[in-house]
This record gives C-alpha cells, structure tokens and sequence, in this order.
C-alpha cells in the first residue's frame, strides 16, 4: 500500500511540473493532453483532472491562480474552459482573481460568467460570482451588457432568479439605455418576463438609440398580448415627496412610457421623473375621487390631465388595484372583502376632494368642501387674533402654546394680535379663533374656514380646539411645511369625533418593552396628534408591597400632566401574574390601592383578564355561575373590589367581558362597562357583544396592533380586526374602540410595527366613514405623513412590507390560502419568529426554498429601500436602525429555515412527509458556527437599539431568548478521548 502511495505522489508531481512548465512556456496544448489523460477511468483519485485543478497543488496555489498572476490568458482561458475554479484559495487566503490585475484578464473572467450565463449553468455562475467577479460586469466598453442581459437574452428563468438574488441590477442600461427587460420582452420568454417584474424592473425606461431605439419595454408588449397583459399588471406608480401621490394614470398614458410631473407642493416647481415599479406601490393609484352621481373629476397641475372611471360604492363590489407587491407577499385584499362582506359591513362613499393637501388628512374629516377663490399664503409670523368667549382667553392660549412646538417645526411661529370682543371685528391677523360651545351640536365639533385673506378656526370646547389645530397643522405640512412655500387652498372642514372613547392600551409591564419617559412622550404627541382621547397603560402586578409601575411616582405624575395637557385621558390597566391566585388577592389590595393613587385624574379603572378572571369566580356552594349564595346576582369579587379599592361612585370600572361571558348571565352594577377583547383578523365582535348589549350592559371594544409575538407584525390582520371592532361599535353603540399594543412574549417586536394599528384606530374611531379602499392604499403615505415624517415615502411602507413578508411566511408554514383571515397574527408566533426562537419545533411540510428564496429577496430590497429614507421626527435614526434590525433577524431566520429545509428533504416524499424538521443538531457545524456569529451580532445590536428608546428593565428577559438561540447553534466541542 505504501509502494502505491508513493507511486501516486510521483506521478502527480510529473503532472504538476508538466503543466507548470507548460503555463510557463503558454502551450495550452500541452496542458490540454495532460488534463485529458486524467480523465481515464481507472486512474488514482488525486490524479483526476478535478483534483489537479481545484487543489492548490503549487506553493503559490492552483494552475489557475499561475496563469493569471503570469497574464497568460489563452491558458486561463482553457483551464476555466476546462472547470477550473478560480475561488480556490492559496495559504495566505487568496484566489485567482485576486491577482487579475490587467484588464484583458478581468475580461477573460467576466468571459467565462458571460458563457455560463448563455448556457444557464447556475452552479458555474455561482462559483464565478462567489470567487469575486462582479455580477454587473459589462462585456465591453462599447455595448456595456451585462450579465442579466445575456441571462434575458439566451437563458432561463433559473439563471436570471440566481443573477438576481445575487445582486444583479434589474435595471441596469447598457450603452444604448436597453434594460435586460427589453432583451425578455423582445424574446417574448414570459417566465424571464415575469421574473425581472417581480424583481423591480421597470418597464417604462426609454431606450435611447440601437435596435431598441426610442422605446420602452411596455412599447414592445405592444405587439405581444400576452405580454402586454403581464406588464401592466406589474406596472404601478410610487408616491412623489412630501406625502402627495401621484394622479392616476391612463391605460393610453401607460402604453406609451409616460414620465409624470409631480409637484413638491402647491408652492414649489415640480420636477420630473419616470414611473417606476421600484417603488411599493400595490398597482396603479391616484387622487381622482368620483362624485356621488358617478361623474368623474379630471385632475389639473400635474402636468397632464387624467380620467378614471367611477367605481361602484357597496364593498362586495369594490374594485381594488391590489396587484400583489413585487414577490406577490401583499395580501389578497380582495378576499379580505368578501370576509368583511359576509359580516354586513357597508362602505361609505370617499370623501369629495381632489387637492392633494386635503386628501391625506388624518382622521379623515367628516365634511371637507372646496372652496372657489385663490389659495391662502400663511406667513412665518402667524398673528392670532382671538374672540372673546365664555372660555377663559388664557385656556384658549394654552392651547395654542402645546401646538406650537409643531408649528415652529415647521418654521411657523404664533404670535397674539389681539382680543376681540364676542361681536368680532375686523382685523388684520391671520388667524382667527373661537371656542364657544353655543356654535355647535355638540361640544366636540370645531370648524376651520380657509379663503384667500385668513383662516377661522371655531371650536365647541378647548379639546375640540386642540383637535382643531391638530387638523391646521396637517393642513401646513402637507401643503408645503414651511413659510414662502405653504399654500393652504380655499376649503371649509367642518368636523367631530363619530365614537366618544378613541383609546391605545400600551403594555407597559415591568419586564416587558417599556417605553423610556422621553420615547413615551413622544409616542403621546403622536397619538395627541390623531386625536386620540385615552391611553390605558397596562400592567402585570405580582404579591409584593414594592412599587411595580416602571415609572416612578414622580414620573406618573409628569406624564398625566403631559397627557392632560393633550387631551388623553390616563386610565390604569390593573392586571396580575398568570401564577397568581385568588388568595394572594388578600396581601395586594394595597399596591393596588397605591397604584391607583398615582393617577391624579381618574375616570376610569380598567380590569386586566387575569385579575377579572380571579373576581368573577365560582363561589362554593354556588353551582359554578359566579354569583353569590343568596340570589341576588350579585358577583362577590366585584363587591369586594368595591370595598378593598374604596372607588368613588363616580368612577366607571372596565371589566374583560370575555372571562365573564363563561359564567353565564351576572347582574352588573350599573357603573360595570365590559371591554370585549379580540385580536384575530376574523374576530366578530358583533356575535360575542350582542348578548351584553341585550342583558343592558355597555361595552367598549379592544382590537389590536397584531404586532407581537413576531419580528415585524401582521399588518393585514391590524387593519381587518379594527376595521370590524369599529363597525361593531357603531352598530351596536359602545363607547368606543382600544387599541391594545402588548409585548408579546420576549418583546422582539419593536414599537414602529405598532403604528399602522394605532393610524387605522385612530382615523377609524374618529370617522368610521373612512373608505376602505382608501385606508388599504394611502396608509404607508399616511404613516410617512404623520409619523414618521419621511420625505422620501419609504419608511411607512418597509413597515407594512416586512410584515406581509412574515404574513406570506406564516400562511405557507400552514398550507393556507395567501387572502385566508384565520387565524392572523398566530398566537404561538409567526413562522419567521420560531425559526428564530425555537427552530426545532417549525413544521417544515409545506414551506420550500423557493419560498424562503422569495421571502428573502423582498426583505432585502426593503432593507435597500430604507436607505433612501429621509425622517424629520424625534428618534429618526433609532427607527431605521429598529427595522433594519428586524429584517436582518427576519433574514436569519429565513436562512435557518433554508437550510434546515436542505438538511431534511425525503429523497422518496411519496412514503411520507416531503420535508422533515431534523433540527439544529444535524445542520453543518461550518452553517451553525456561521449562524453563531450572526446571532452574536445581532445580540450587540439589539441591546443598543433597546437602551435608546426603552426602560433597561425588561431587557435581560427579551436577550434570553437570543442568547438561547445562540447556545443552541454553537457546535458542539469534540470528546476529549
């Protein structure tokens, strides 16, 4: 055996010198015959030709490395003809490509990917790709092609998805401005077609000389149906700056490659650029709103003019442009409709303005009339002018003095011109204002007249004047944000809140993500700032006489005071432990009691499920109905609550209403209001409230943000759940809606996730008229508009498409259709966030790597997308860096999941399950120690991005989760034997 080996290592070493001297002397010949007499069948393994070439054989490295650093390039030529990889690495860590330092060599490379990419060998494109040569490389000078325009041109679908998710430009021009997307459509290959749509490519570049001269992709489709159809099903347009959108677009307009004009304001010059589906747009929007006798409006000052056919107004007929996003990961929100439908939910008409300026108003006013007559131009000092009223003058100031942060923002400041007696006079101010209850039906409702010489502002009462102003503010951002470019056109709103109790239930448990003062303080600008009436501030309580709230009582009081002066109501959520019994009640009377004290303006108490649960009990000897023994239907817990909290009778106690329905029918006292809860998408709020509302109870309805127990919620199930709640209030009059926003178990959601639940509750509960359509398709504009405050339009919709992308990651986990309601958010966590927490446990059965190939190629160009992003609010930085964070955890799990998949595919599917979950142990250790790493990283991340903004408290039990994750991926060490 030993005589074998040593022959076998002569003989290589005759073949290495052989082919060194041959490179050295440029005979390709030679080295070609030597290559070939490695192939014979009988021949020692480390004499075959893959051996000799993808082994660094040579003290520099492999052959290949040789000929390159020698600049012989008919010899790299054939030894990459021949296979050889130039990603084979030397000791001191480099490859062939390295030391390609001419361009005739990086040519010859760039060559070789071109051929391969020609022939579809995805594998030889990979190893090209991945040894360094870059995937936009042009094949000359002169036609600048690229790989993805070879792909499109002579490839298949497979090697133009693999260019793609390595990066390749979907977009990119060669040096006659053709994309790969005119090379497809001239083709007329519909799967390459599709794929580059899918992608981002856009169909309305203008090719500027050649073949393709003065035509765009969509002109070719011309000529092909089928094509045409596909293309302009892709095809849709993103929302210009500052918050205003693009008018609609004709089908004419369409086929001939438009570029639209939109304007940065009424005020400022417009500024040209083409039509491109890079951006998140779910298919073709616009501001042309029909009226209600079916006629259509054509919009001016864009540039063109525009028509759009009237749409039918009864929901189960609504049309929507709900064309999937890129990867088809939207919802299908047409389905969604039909759910609704089978509810007898109706949808009002939209509201009746075309003015960009007015249309994204939020909450939507219930009455908003254009006006004739020239724009009003509000100057940088705004003089108020102030009526007398039987409201103190210096109320009616301190109104004004909360707003005027807001204003100054903008470059706006107020200044008092003068008092006017209760008859009014002339003056030259700008801004007039009165708040006089005796104008209105009602105290809440308030007005704001704007003509070409000042705007009057008259409200009901001080909180109407704050919502009032709230509406003026939105009216200066959106139509421009700052003096000299601000054009308010002529409009008079006349407005009120349709549902009294507009709330947001914020989980502040001690060990749970709590908002720092500051972050707390800002999230209650915001919700101030859509008129939002109260904040329930939850919390989990164990037997203990410590103080438990994560603020001090100092801070408690700081944040009533910041809340009152914004017109929130404080309410105390009271909750306990799951572990806590009945008879720990006893020693926490006390620290509810304490609690309690803490909020200084005290409306209401409201009953966690737990603690409810616990008083709404079976006594003994009763037959399990929760009353009381001596039949007087009284609940006995609830007397007791009475008595240990000593609550004034003026106080209106909040109970869960889900525990108490298990106990059959309760006398309540009349002061009792019941909060149903409901977080499911297809939760029906009207079949579980009715029987309460029939016994004579009142009640008050908790939907939620679906933004726990995953990595970036489910904005979908949001969106339905509160849309229902809202409707179910109003059919069946309860006070109001509560939007509750937990923490979810380990708090890895962060807080940006929250918002689109808290913009749909608050518009919603201020005017349940809201059209539905328009919420779907302006609400990243409405939550880049008002909260965010992102010029570039893109933060509001990486938010809503991270969590469609765990949405569509949830539902193939399952096997359910992509417009199935069930069960949304899932209630265990998303598939996304178990593969991240608890990997071993995910059902594989139904999920592939195409799957989590789509998944991440969306979450990629979401994390792209965030780079254009421009936020002016408070905490900018630290929100980008929250979504960042979450999608590179979101990536993590999908390449967890990938490989798992790899791992655990049944080669014989058809005699059992087609993926099997054989869990982290068996991945490869190389995988595991590389996942190690990442997790690693993101641990370091997550610790600064949560100090930032949140209370450190419940930190250490969020990290535990990773920090397990983490463990679990380390490799295991080897046996010491």
């Amino acid at each position: 055996m030993n005589n074998l080996d040593e022959v076998s290592s002569r003989m290589l070493q005759e073949v290495c010198d052989n082919i060194k001297t041959a490179i050295e002397q440029g005979r390709t010949d030679i080295i070609k015959s030597v290559l070939e007499a490695c192939e014979v069948d009988d021949i020692d393994s480390s004499l075959r030709k893959e051996n000799v070439l993808n082994n660094p054989l040579l003290e520099d490295g492999t052959f290949l490395y040789m000929a390159t650093k020698m600049n012989q390039g008919d010899v790299v030529r054939m030894l990459l003809s021949c296979g050889a990889d130039p990603g084979v690495q030397n000791a001191r860590g480099l490859n062939a490509i390295d030391v390609a330092t001419s361009e005739q060599m990086r040519l010859i490379y760039v060559e070789e990917l071109l051929r391969a990419t020609a022939n579809s060998e995805v594998g030889r494109v990979c190893q090209l790709i991945a040894a360094g040569i870059s995937i936009n490389s042009w094949d000359s000078e002169d036609s600048r092609n690229t790989p993805l325009h070879w792909a499109a041109c002579y490839g298949n679908k497979d090697i133009v998805t693999c260019l793609i998710d390595r990066g390749a430009d979907v977009n990119a021009m060669n040096s006659c401005g053709a994309t790969a997307l005119h090379d497809a459509v001239l083709r007329g290959d519909r799967d390459i077609v599709e794929e580059l749509m899918q992608s981002g490519a856009n169909p309305l570049i203008q090719s500027l000389k050649g073949k393709f001269g003065g035509k765009t992709p969509l002109d070719l489709a011309a000529q092909k149906p089928e094509l045409l159809v596909l293309v302009r099903t892709f095809t849709s347009f993103s929302p210009s700056v500052n918050g205003h959108q693009d008018i609609g677009v004709s089908s004419h307009q369409l086929q001939h490659g438009i570029t639209v004009t939109t304007g940065g304001g009424s005020g400022g010059g417009g500024r040209v650029r083409s039509v491109s589906v890079e951006s998140f747009s779910n298919g073709v929007r616009g501001d042309m709103l029909n009226h209600r006798d079916g006629s259509t409006v054509s919009v001016h000052g864009h540039g063109f003019q525009s028509e759009r056919k009237p749409s039918t107004r009864s929901l189960n007929t609504i049309l929507f442009s709900s064309q999937a996003s890129s990867l088809d990961l939207s919802p299908r929100i047409d389905q969604a409709i039909e759910n609704l439908v089978r509810t007898h939910i109706s949808t009002p008409v939209r509201p009746l303005v075309i003015n960009n300026s007015l249309h994204l108003l939020w909450p939507q006013p219930q009455r908003m009339v254009e006006l004739e007559g020239p724009p009003f131009v509000p100057q940088k000092e705004l003089r108020i002018s102030i009526i007398q009223s039987p409201v103190l003058i210096h109320r009616i100031l301190d109104v004004w003095d909360i707003c005027q942060p807001a204003l100054l923002t903008l470059g706006f400041d107020v200044k008092i011109g003068d008092i006017q007696p209760s008859c009014g006079k002339w003056t030259e101010s700008q801004v007039e204002c009165i708040v006089s209850e005796d104008l209105f039906p009602s105290k809440d409702s308030y007005q704001i007249h704007i003509n070409s010489t000042r705007v009057r502002i008259a409200a009901g009462s001080l909180p109407s004047l704050h919502y009032s102003l709230c509406t003026f503010i939105q009216l200066l951002r959106l139509s421009g944000g700052e003096p000299g470019s601000s054009v308010l056109v002529p409009v008079l709103i006349q407005d009120h809140p349709t549902i009294r109790h507009r709330a947001v239930l914020l989980d502040i448990s001690p060990r749970g993500r709590v908002p720092s003062p500051d972050f707390l303080f800002q999230m209650v600008s915001l919700w101030s700032s859509l008129k939002v009436s109260h904040l329930h501030l939850y919390t989990q309580l164990l037997p203990s006489s410590e103080w438990q709230l994560p603020f001090t009582r100092s801070e408690m009081v700081t944040i009533d005071r910041y809340c009152q002066d914004r017109f929130i109501d404080l309410v105390p959520v009271l909750d306990v432990e799951s572990h806590v019994s009945y008879e720990d009640l006893t020693d926490m009377w006390p620290t509810f009691q304490e609690i309690l004290a803490s909020f200084p303006n005290l409306r209401y108490v409201h009953i966690g499920p737990k603690l409810c649960s616990l008083l709404v009990r079976p006594e003994e000897g009763d037959e399990g109905d929760g009353v009381s023994s001596d039949g007087s239907g009284q609940c006995v817990g609830l007397q007791e609550l009475w008595h240990h909290l000593a609550l004034p009778p003026d106080i209106t106690v909040m109970l869960c209403g889900n525990g108490i329905q298990q106990h059959g029918t309760l006398a309540l006292p009349s002061n009792i209001l019941l909060v149903q809860y409901g977080f499911q998408a297809d939760y029906d709020f009207l079949e579980w409230t009715r029987d309460f509302h029939q016994q004579g109870a009142m009640t008050c309805l908790c939907p939620g943000t679906a933004s726990w127990n995953s990595l970036a919620g489910c904005p979908e199930a949001s969106i339905c759940n509160i849309y229902r709640a809202v409707q179910a209030v109003g059919e069946l009059e309860s006070l109001g809606v509560i939007v509750a926003h937990w923490s979810g178990s380990y708090h890895l959601t962060p807080h940006p996730f929250g918002w689109p639940g808290f913009v749909v509750g608050s518009g919603l509960s201020w005017n349940p008229d809201t059209h539905w359509d328009y919420l779907h398709n302006s609400l990243s504009d409405l939550l880049n508009s008002h909260i965010f405050l992102d010029s570039e339009n893109v933060v509001g919709r990486v938010i809503i498409e991270l969590g469609y992308a765990e949405t569509y990651a949830l539902r193939s986990c399952r096997g359910q259709d992509q417009g199935d309601l069930s069960d949304l958010p899932a209630q265990d966590g998303s598939t996304l966030y178990k593969l991240l927490t608890d990997p071993d446990n995910v059902n594989l059965e139904n999920l592939s790597l195409d799957i989590f190939g789509r998944v991440t190629k969306h979450i990629k160009r979401c994390q792209n997308n965030l780079f254009r992003a421009k936020l002016r609010c408070l905490f900018g930085e630290m929100v980008i860096q929250e979504l960042q964070l979450a999608a590179d955890l979101m990536l993590t799990a999908c390449r967890i999941g990938r490989t798992l998949i790899g791992v655990g595919t049944n080669p014989n599917s058809n005699m059992g399950l087609a993926v099997i979950n054989l869990g982290v142990c068996n991945l490869p250790p190389t995988f595991r120690t590389d996942i190690a790493n990442k997790l690693l990283a993101h641990i370091e991340q997550y610790k600064g991005t949560w100090l930032q903004r949140h209370l450190p408290a419940g930190l250490q039990s969020s990290l535990l989760v990773l920090t397990s994750a983490l463990h679990r991926f380390v490799p295991d060490e080897p046996q010491v034997t």
